[in-house]
């Protein structure tokens, strides 16, 4: 009988009736402040954005384990990610840039596909043609072509999945 009530009020509508019916002090009880020191929202953004000792530690050996045009090239896509993916976990910054460098979907880039990346990021300037070739004599693989496979480079990559890079 009480929903049949509900259903036919015009006044209202039927979630707020619904909500007066089944919680009538829910519906006088205003919704409880926070003060903006003690914001949700604030406390997640603050979290994600600071890095702890142990992520430094984590940052600092997985620089020191590159090779400096290896070095070089992940100091370009770390400032493309701080300029452009400051609000992107890690995961989701590798796997779309990842995504967008391995074209063909191959699992395999090639020279063509980083030059690409390099160029579609406004870095092209930044990596010279000697540095490429030093990084895919590093990882790469193949006889005529010299490739680097996708697992390869996420699992180099994976120390930096679990932490906050620093900026």
């Amino acid at each position: 009988m009480m929903i049949r009530s509900i259903v036919s009020s015009a006044s209202s509508s039927r979630s707020t009736i619904l909500a007066r019916n089944l919680f009538p002090a829910a519906a006088a009880t205003p919704p409880a402040i926070l003060p903006k020191s003690i914001s949700l929202q604030n406390t997640t953004r603050e979290r994600r954005s600071l890095a702890t000792d142990a992520d430094q530690k984590v940052y600092d050996d997985f620089l020191s384990n590159l090779s400096p045009p290896r070095r070089k090239m992940f100091t370009i896509l770390n400032d493309y990610r701080t300029k452009n993916f400051s609000q992107c976990t890690n995961t989701r910054f590798f796997k779309t840039i990842i995504s967008a460098v391995d074209a063909n979907n191959d699992d395999l880039i090639s020279m063509e596909e980083y030059e690409t990346l390099l160029k579609n990021i406004g870095a092209e300037e930044q990596m010279t043609k000697e540095d490429m070739d030093a990084i895919f004599d590093e990882l790469g693989v193949g006889e005529d072509e010299k490739v680097i496979p996708v697992d390869l480079i996420k699992k180099s990559w994976e120390p930096l999945m679990k932490i906050v890079i620093p900026k």
